[in-house]
């Protein structure tokens, strides 16, 4: 895969992000401060460098340990009236791994460290979604990843459909009313999203799925939002970076806020 594959995903992602800033700009949920979205804006640029960094050794050795595993436990179809199931099973997994995932990053004190970089935007809208500290990616693609790599034996046509399908994480951040009410389980809501992000103690450690909010109904961890429940967005500490710098170095500047 050459270096043009490698930007097209993250030019998509900007190209959604983009387009769903010009969509809050219009019906806005919370009236956000003129140029609120840039330093997120900023940040994809660095977050999106040390990835496109990391990947060549990630996939190596990706590839080394799935081949040491026999090229994946489940091979998964790639075409015919298979690929619809593959794809779904592919999808969940994916999802429940980003879940166990996103629960740890919640417990374990240096992982929170890093991730409430994610939690400080104030501001939060679709541009919060990449505001990832940017050693995560790293991580996230040395554990999860890789054990989705050892239990699949994936191909392009669903690995290109997953891509697709993330593009959905930046409609949960947008800042928009969008609730899906009584069918709250089905699908991760900016409602049901901003609870998760939310800076009031009584929705700490809830709602912690990605697409399909059945994991956290299966592990009794969903806040199921009230009507009209649109909470402010931030750390109960306050905290919040000033500069890429303090980006760069959130764990130390931040001094590591308490876990939610």
């Amino acid at each position: 895969m050459g270096y043009a594959a490698l930007l097209l995903g993250p030019l998509m992602l900007l190209a959604v992000i983009l387009l769903a800033l010009l969509i809050e700009r219009r019906h806005p949920l919370q009236q956000q401060p003129s140029g609120a979205s840039r330093f997120n804006l900023a940040y994809m640029l660095i977050y999106t460098a040390s990835g496109a960094m990391l990947a060549p050794l990630t996939a190596i050795v990706t590839v080394q340990l799935v081949n040491a595993a026999g090229g994946g436990l489940i091979n998964l179809a790639s075409s015919g009236w298979m690929l619809a199931p593959a794809f779904i099973a592919y999808a969940l997994t994916m999802d429940f791994l980003e879940y166990v995932f996103h629960r740890a990053q919640h417990r374990v004190p240096a992982m929170w460290a890093m991730h409430s970089f994610h939690h400080s935007d104030t501001a939060m809208n679709a541009s919060t979604t990449t505001r990832h500290y940017w050693a995560e990616a790293g991580i996230k693609a040395l554990s999860i990843y890789l054990l989705a790599g050892i239990l699949f034996k994936t191909n392009m046509v669903i690995l290109g459909m997953y891509g697709i399908l993330s593009l959905y994480h930046v409609f949960p951040h947008m800042n928009v009313r969008v609730g899906f009410g009584r069918y709250w389980m089905l699908c991760n809501s900016p409602q049901y999203h901003r609870v998760h992000h939310s800076v009031q103690a009584e929705h700490f450690n809830c709602n912690f799925a990605g697409l399909f909010p059945v994991f956290d109904w299966l592990f009794g961890t969903h806040h199921i939002p009230r009507a009209g429940e649109y909470p402010p967005t931030g750390l109960d500490t306050g905290k919040a970076p000033g500069t890429l710098l303090d980006a760069l170095t959130w764990p130390v500047r931040s001094k590591a806020p308490s876990i939610p």
